[in-house]
């Protein structure tokens, strides 16, 4: 595969100094250290109690959030697509009569 002659590829790259990157992981292990910190200090015995409770709230919340977002069908296709479930149904029941009928005669024949 020939290159044309007139394409350029630059490649281009950030400069990277090892006292960047130091003061940026510093500040990222400055901010987990403050949150955990934080965290740590402000939890009280009551909070831990009552915290199944909190997340039994949250839990229900949620959930009533993620059905407003459900798109629900219309009436016709809810009777629609449950006309077709009994349809089934009554198909595999009369199936499973007819072959539970005719497995007996069988059986019925080579007994007798």
């Amino acid at each position: 595969m020939a290159k044309d002659k007139g394409t350029v590829v630059r490649r281009i790259t950030a400069p990277s100094t090892e006292s960047s990157a130091a003061r940026t992981d510093e500040k990222v292990v400055e901010k987990v250290a403050t949150k955990k910190g934080k965290r740590a200090a402000g939890k009280s015995a009551p909070f831990v109690l009552f915290r199944p409770i909190f997340a039994i709230g949250r839990y229900f919340r949620d959930s009533w959030r993620e059905l407003r977002q459900v798109q629900w069908t219309n009436r016709r296709a809810t009777w629609a697509l449950t006309l077709a479930v009994l349809a089934f149904c009554a198909f595999f029941v009369a199936l499973i009569i007819l072959v539970d009928w005719l497995f007996n005669w069988v059986i019925q024949e080579v007994i007798l």
